[in-house]
């Protein structure tokens, strides 16, 4: 907890930071673009880059970090470290400054995911309570990082969340038990039981929740993405054999008894691995992109027709992001490449090959 002295001091802090565009020199069409990255096994970074590729800020981290944290109004990035992960680091961007470091509460860890509200007064947080194995979602004041909330995630394994409004939240419900001594032990294989809930922010009811049928129970459901239409797209990790003919990609809505699966040709599908990394509509909401890096390839769908259309190879590809032109993603790979890439026009750029950087799992673009 901060003394209010320190409290102060950040406020201050937070306050005086400036927006995105200040930080483009007033551009504000311009993107940058947020990844954890390494350099060896034991040189870890957060860093943003622009749309040529060049690295602009970077700063060194204690261990290697997940996914990125973006404020909506000011020059405000965090980084949350890989599960279980204990802490979440904030910088001040303008100034090179780390500003804060959250910590989960005790007998809690973190699932390498959070996110800002819609005005940036509050962080959220997906949790695990590892002695009972309770899903949690905890709503922390900025930049206090007071609690003001803690709800059940309505399962175990709350990798990630995504806000269908202002007040509702999605949320991946993966299924995994597990505990930090051993994190990489799934306790629970058996009883496995992933779904994906709508919660109410207000009062953190469960408004909807939709599961798999019980024999896809081991089908973890980790990441998520929902378009200006309300529709979920959802990332699988098969927890079952290699072998086994599962879904990978999946479908929700609000109002929809049960999860849609999308259908991917089967030489495709044992290419996955049985692992899907970053989930992603693009721009338009008319095409859904979805990484594996133990298969090294993006593949893609037309969600309205439920169309495959086809992949984009990348040796241990894992971060995608979408640009503002429609139906463009940006790839980031663990052997340094930035790719754009248009599935429908079937284009490809390389923006930069940075070889003796490894981008780590996620990106985050941030519109000035």
């Amino acid at each position: 907890m901060l003394s209010r002295r320190s409290f102060l001091a950040l406020s201050g802090a937070v306050l005086s930071a400036p927006s995105w565009a200040a930080i483009t020199q007033q551009n504000t069409g311009a993107t940058l673009y947020a990844s954890a990255y390494s350099l060896s096994k034991t040189e870890h970074f957060f860093g943003l880059f622009d749309k040529k590729g060049d690295v602009i800020w970077s700063s060194p981290l204690t261990d290697r970090a997940h996914a990125p944290v973006i404020h909506p109004n000011q020059s405000i990035v965090g980084i949350v470290a890989r599960r279980p992960g204990f802490f979440i680091d904030f910088f001040d961007v303008s100034n090179n400054q780390r500003i804060q470091r959250i910590e989960p509460t005790q007998d809690h860890h973190f699932y390498g995911h959070a996110l800002f509200t819609h005005d940036g007064s509050k962080l959220i947080t997906q949790e695990n309570h590892y002695p009972s194995g309770q899903g949690k979602i905890f709503i922390r004041e900025w930049p206090s990082g007071n609690i003001v909330n803690v709800f059940k995630s309505n399962g175990v394994g709350p990798h990630e969340s995504v806000f269908l409004n202002e007040d509702v939240l999605v949320i991946a419900n993966g299924g995994l038990q597990t505990h930090p001594d051993n994190d990489r032990e799934i306790l629970n294989l058996d009883t496995m039981q992933p779904n994906v809930t709508y919660l109410s922010l207000k009062d953190g009811q469960v408004i909807h929740h939709t599961a798999h049928e019980q024999d896809l129970h081991q089908l973890s459901i980790r990441h998520l993405d929902v378009n200006s239409n309300g529709v979920v797209a959802l990332g699988f990790q098969y927890q079952g054999e290699l072998w086994d003919q599962v879904p990978l990609v999946g479908l929700s809505r609000i109002n929809q008894p049960k999860m849609e699966y999308l259908p991917i040709p089967e030489n495709i599908r044992v290419r996955f691995k049985q692992y899907c990394g970053s989930v992603c509509f693009d721009q338009s909401g008319e095409v859904l992109a979805i990484s594996t890096p133990r298969g090294g390839f993006v593949a893609y769908w037309h969600v309205n027709s439920k169309t495959f259309l086809g992949v984009e190879n990348c040796r241990d590809v894992c971060g995608l992001v979408a640009t503002n032109n429609a139906h463009e993603f940006l790839l980031t790979s663990g052997n340094g490449k930035q790719l754009l890439n248009n599935p429908v026009q079937n284009q490809t750029v390389m923006v930069q090959n940075h070889a003796n950087m490894h981008w780590d799992n996620h990106l985050r673009s941030i519109k000035a």
